[in-house]
């Protein structure tokens, strides 16, 4: 965010007769939650390695005393009893902000160390959704007087005022002139297709090793990466594939917080949920309006999409879960099967749809109803020399061309058009019906399959299905399977 500084003879007209008056309507916006580094990084370099440093200087080196010009007129014209009022005012504001914690203020979603938060007035008739990832452009004001209370807001509670009057180098206010969505980038899809198939065995060696050599895990662990919703009828998601994995050793405790840190240099957005008995019951999870000081409460699942959210079993123990806890496992379970977060307003609730590709790491089959679970078969070798297996991957992935060139196949497999349209592959599905049927499976598995074949051959770089990512596939899921019958059968 960059701050303009105005040359001393530059000054607003406010009575000029070219002025017009329009309606406008104001915002909070934070800082992306679950930003990986890498992306933040990535982020900075490109909207800011042009920025002339003569006219525009950073806004975490302002020293929160600029002001916009308006506020400095108005200021100038006050006298200095009334100056000495308003000083008073705004420390009085100021220290009653202090009794609430900067997290409280600024009601982020997930922790966020460099989070910033800002109040938008928006000047245009644009439609934004919640959660929706856009950059402003505007001019921005730090003005301490912005602390001050308008008479007409004596009714409010001090926890309203607190939180509606953030102090301005806290949460400052910007004047939006310019609102751009994301966009796909569509300059890398060329190079990223003409070697889809190097890239993508580069992620499947990857992957393969970090699970313990097991390549058929690989193979539904880059599914879940590239998995998107692409349509939506009622509670019915097209496109999400969340996975279960399962059984890995127990000996490696670290395994689900190695395994995440290389997912997350993968990934732009991504977020650990670790989920103990305790956090089950304590942890905020769903948005909830606060009636005290009149605003909605963010919760944890109140992500951005294709924010990829893995959730972390392994420390879950047997206990009592409370109201709150059956709640919390309740929004999870929405999440997971029909892409929903319920925003919970007490006297009433509103559903949200969401895109956020959810992976689930447990030592035995989740609690959470999740239909695709992978039981890992573990290779011997791999699992004696994993502490190596770790430090290797390590330096394979301080090649920076390796890693942009995942990170591009990612991002440009994921957007990419699909089409079901071969008449042989439809004939080819439907002897394989009878198959499936025999193995007593229902609709739903069906339907997971025909997702699973999608996602396999998009993942080769293929946007249509063929007969052989289609048998593959079936392959695919008859092995998952069977393993998770050999696993019954032990019991």
């Amino acid at each position: 965010m960059a701050v303009q500084v105005w040359d001393p003879h530059e000054m607003i007209l406010l009575e000029s007769e070219k002025n017009q008056s329009s309606e406008r309507y104001t915002c909070i916006v934070i800082s992306t939650p679950g930003l990986n580094n890498w992306a933040k990084e990535t982020y900075e370099q490109l909207h800011y390695s042009n920025i002339e440093s003569m006219n525009k200087r950073n806004l975490d080196e302002d020293n929160f005393e600029t002001t916009n010009l308006e506020l400095t007129k108005r200021k100038e014209k006050l006298s200095s009893s009334n100056s000495s009022e308003k000083i008073d005012v705004i420390r009085s504001n100021t220290s009653k902000q202090s009794a609430f914690s900067m997290e409280y203020i600024l009601n982020f979603p997930i922790p966020m160390d460099d989070g910033k938060a800002c109040i938008v007035k928006i000047y245009e008739d644009i439609s934004l959704k919640l959660n929706q990832i856009i950059e402003v452009i505007g001019f921005i004001s730090l003005d301490p007087l912005l602390n001050i209370i308008d008479d007409s807001d004596e009714i409010m509670t001090e926890a309203e005022i607190i939180v509606h009057h953030p102090p301005a180098s806290l949460v400052p206010r910007l004047h939006a002139i310019k609102i751009i969505h994301s966009t796909k980038d569509i300059k890398i899809v060329p190079q990223v297709m003409s070697k889809v198939e190097l890239i993508r065995n580069d992620l499947h060696l990857i992957l393969s090793q970090l699970l313990f050599g097991d390549h058929l895990a690989a193979d539904y662990l880059i599914c879940h990466l590239l998995s998107s919703i692409y349509m939506k009828r009622d509670c019915f998601c097209l496109g999400t594939y969340p996975l279960n994995i399962t059984h890995f050793p127990t000996k490696y405790k670290k395994f689900s917080k190695d395994l995440y840190k290389f997912l997350s240099l993968f990934t732009e957005k991504s977020y650990l949920l670790e989920i103990t008995l305790e956090n089950l019951n304590n942890l905020t999870l769903l948005p909830k309006k606060d009636y005290e000081c009149n605003r909605l409460t963010s919760g944890i699942l109140q992500l951005s999409d294709n924010t990829h959210l893995v959730i972390d079993e392994t420390e879950l123990t047997t206990g009592q879960i409370t109201q709150a806890g059956r709640e919390n496992y309740n929004a999870i379970c929405d999440l997971v099967n029909f892409q929903k977060v319920i925003y919970d307003f007490k006297f009433y609730k509103i559903e949200y749809d969401t895109d956020i590709p959810i992976l689930i790491l447990s030592e035995a089959k989740s609690f959470i109803p999740c239909q695709t679970q992978i039981v890992l078969k573990i290779d011997s070798e791999s699992e004696s020399i994993y502490p190596q297996i770790i430090e290797i991957t390590e330096q394979c992935l301080k090649d920076e061309n390796r890693l942009t060139n995942i990170r591009q196949y990612l991002k440009v497999i994921r957007d990419t058009k699909f089409e079901f349209n071969d008449e042989d592959v439809t004939k080819e599905i439907q002897n394989d019906f009878i198959q499936w049927k025999q193995r007593n499976k229902n609709a739903d598995h069906l339907h997971s399959l025909m997702v699973l074949a999608r996602l396999l051959s998009l993942s080769h770089g293929c946007n249509t299905l063929t007969i052989e990512y289609w048998r593959k596939a079936f392959q695919m899921e008859i092995e998952r399977l069977d393993r998770i019958d050999k696993l019954l059968e032990k019991k």
